[in-house]
């Protein structure tokens, strides 16, 4: 009996200290679900953060100017590269200026104005002003440079469009280091790592679309596959920001007239800052009214094209100007009698002008010339040879030499009839017969006929009437 009750109690602990260690193993499992419940929902979050955006608000991504993009087209067959020839990387540079000399292939270096750029080279110095390089057909490019401050410094060089914006080609940029005293590694950045370099445009103009650009360096390649993305660019412009996944220049419209407040952050695919300190920027972007650029216009001729790209157009070749041509008033009066009227005055000296009746004559009497080719003789050389003038009996001159009859018969000859330009009428000439009534009222001075019926006339009678 006492063995077993030892047996019973011995069995009763060992329940009871089981069941104090279930108990103690439900509440740690109860204590730690909460908190891992939590950090799993903290990761979560920065997810739906860092989720890419566009421009809103009062910002608006627009489209480049429509001669910035004929531009583009122009260069987009370009494939730039830059080479630092001078210093070498890692130099330790002496007090005093110093000179740069970097190599650009491919690409031209135009300066079209004082504040116009096309193809160019810049070169920025750690986070100071940019340094514009236009040297037309100078290569290698040698640049003087100030001196440097003692410490570290990066000096970045690549080719930009004419409004500023870098090319992002492979080879197109560039970096070194340089140190002045003694060097500092904790003033640059790990070699390898991203590097965030700020681009600033050309010049900008009020109610134009304004250029943010920027160049990323050793920045991890993404949206190769699914689910590689490894950074974002946050852009704060005004106090309004929006995130980007891709380094693409942004053309943005909504700015203020004056000075705009830009900030550029470089993020991890988290949401948090990548590479600080180095990769977060504030730029100010100052927009002046003023006269609009010329890539910031809607167009460009192809010889305005050229002339922004640096190459050599060719001179348009005007048009040859015709010679004037001799109208029927401005031509000189032919050698030949033409008309009546210019058969009864002398050819010597020529009539210096006549009248335009009688040059319309002229152009209306090339067809009777076709009928009857033969050359007319002057009239001071044969007195009958005048008869074989358009409309104009023979005699002619023996009005003028006297003689009553001759004249009281020149009212049947009036001026006026003998200049009308459809002159010789067809339907009189058969009214009045093979013997026109004029040719028997002009004599000799004899009071003889000179002669009744003329050879010439009745042929051209003949031939207009098939007689």
């Amino acid at each position: 009996m006492p063995l077993t009750r030892h047996s019973k109690r011995g069995d009763i602990g060992m329940l009871a200290a089981a069941l104090r260690g279930l108990t103690v193993l439900v509440l740690v499992v109860l204590t730690l679900l909460p908190a891992g419940c939590q950090r799993a929902g903290g990761r979560e979050a920065p997810k739906a953060m860092v989720a890419p955006s566009r421009p809103a608000g009062l910002l608006q991504e627009v489209a480049p100017p429509g001669a910035a993009q004929q531009l583009q087209e122009r260069l987009a067959q370009r494939q730039p590269r830059v080479t630092i020839l001078s210093p070498a990387p890692d130099s330790l540079l002496p007090a005093g200026p110093w000179e740069l000399v970097i190599a650009v292939d491919d690409w031209p270096l135009v300066q079209v104005g004082e504040e116009e750029w096309g193809p160019h080279l810049v070169v920025q110095l750690d986070g100071q002003a940019p340094i514009r390089v236009a040297s037309g057909n100078a290569r290698p490019v040698h640049i003087p440079m100030a001196a440097l401050t003692p410490g570290s410094h990066r000096l970045t060089a690549f080719a930009a469009r004419p409004w500023g914006e870098a090319v992002k080609d492979p080879g197109a940029s560039t970096q070194i280091r340089l140190h002045r005293v003694a060097a500092n590694p904790m003033a640059l950045p790990e070699p390898g790592s991203p590097q965030l370099i700020s681009v600033a445009p050309t010049r900008a103009t009020a109610g134009e679309p304004a250029l943010i650009d920027w160049l990323l360096l050793d920045a991890p390649l993404q949206h190769l596959r699914e689910g590689d993305d490894r950074w974002r660019l946050r852009i704060t412009v005004n106090g309004d920001s929006f995130l980007l996944d891709q380094n693409t220049p942004l053309w943005l419209g909504g700015l203020k007239t004056g000075s705009n407040a830009v900030v550029l952050e470089l993020l991890d695919h988290l949401g948090n800052p990548l590479n600080p300190p180095f990769n977060t920027l504030v730029e100010e972007v100052v927009l002046e009214p003023g006269r609009a650029s010329g890539w910031q216009q809607e167009n460009q001729s192809p010889a305005d094209l050229d002339r922004w790209l640096g190459l050599s157009s060719e001179t348009p070749v005007a048009a040859p100007v015709p010679e004037p041509q001799a109208s029927p008033s401005d031509s000189a009066i032919p050698l030949e009698p033409s008309s009546p009227l210019e058969s009864m005055t002398p050819r010597e000296p020529p009539v210096p002008a006549a009248p335009p009746e009688a040059l319309q004559a002229e152009e209306q009497q090339k067809p009777l010339e076709s009928v009857e080719p033969v050359p007319l003789p002057s009239p001071a050389s044969n007195p009958e040879a005048t008869a074989q003038a358009d409309i104009q009996p023979p005699g002619i001159e023996a009005l003028e030499e006297g003689g009553q009859a001759p004249r009281a018969a020149a009212p049947e000859v009036p001026v006026p009839a003998i200049s009308v330009p459809e002159a010789p009428p067809a339907q009189p000439r058969a009214a009045q017969g093979p013997a026109p009534v004029r040719a028997r009222d002009l004599v000799n001075q004899d009071g003889s006929l000179v002669k009744a019926r003329p050879p010439g006339l009745l042929d051209r009678v003949r031939a207009k009437f098939g007689g």
